[in-house]
């Protein structure tokens, strides 16, 4: 049943060229898997720190709980910031959009709903440094919203999934309240970008969560 795919199970690959963002310093010629980990709860702020399965720090984010003036900023080890997310409203549903730096000048990616209901579909749109062209990826959610899929191009005509993003669950998250992700990227996809598709994601999956509340 379509309802009940996940994504946790399929492997990721890369495509025929790099997918370049945010810098093509964060390109590697190997896949990574890298953690990001919440370091407080939803009721008081949405700080997070990502690092590889080694325990190499990443990146750091700093940024409240979601809403139509907070932002997450995600900066580097050194304290400069490389991008960050911000939540919009679109016909009811969220809209998200990832931008260069701390402001809001540069646009480096859009995360639209394909459809104006809650949806577990959407479409990431950017301009690829590697191809000087626009490009679209698709983000599928499961049911469930534990875990999702970045397409480079349409799932259903086998294209290549770029980069997977799973929710840990265990009795310490649910204790917590602290929900720990799982990304998984191909080679050649800029890992800076992913990341900042799995804080959409954590955001999408809210706002999903909100949507069946109702």
């Amino acid at each position: 049943m379509k309802l009940l795919k996940f994504y946790d199970k399929k492997s990721v690959e890369p495509t025929d060229h790099d997918i370049v963002v945010v810098d093509e310093k964060y390109v590697f010629d190997k896949p990574k898997e890298l953690i990001l980990k919440e370091s407080l709860t939803a009721f008081s702020g949405d700080d997070f720190t990502i690092k590889d399965t080694d325990g190499t720090s990443y990146f750091k984010c700093e940024g409240k709980t979601f809403n139509i003036r907070d932002k997450k900023v995600v900066y580097d080890l050194e304290g400069n910031p490389v991008f960050n997310v911000r939540n919009t409203i679109l016909f009811l549903k969220s809209r998200l959009k990832i931008y260069d730096g701390k402001d809001d000048k540069k646009t480096l990616a859009s995360v639209s709903p394909v459809t104006s209901i809650s949806s577990r579909k959407y479409t990431i749109t950017y301009t690829n440094i590697a191809t000087e062209k626009e490009e679209t990826l698709d983000l599928k959610c499961d049911f469930f919203s534990h875990s999702c899929g970045v397409f480079y191009g349409k799932e259903k005509e086998g294209s290549p999934m770029i980069c997977k993003v799973i929710k840990k669950i265990d009795a310490k998250s649910l204790l917590t309240n602290k929900e720990n992700y799982y990304i998984e990227i191909a080679s050649g996809v800029d890992v800076a970008f992913m990341v900042a598709i799995a804080i959409c994601f954590d955001e999408l999956k809210n706002d999903d969560k909100d949507h069946k509340i109702k």
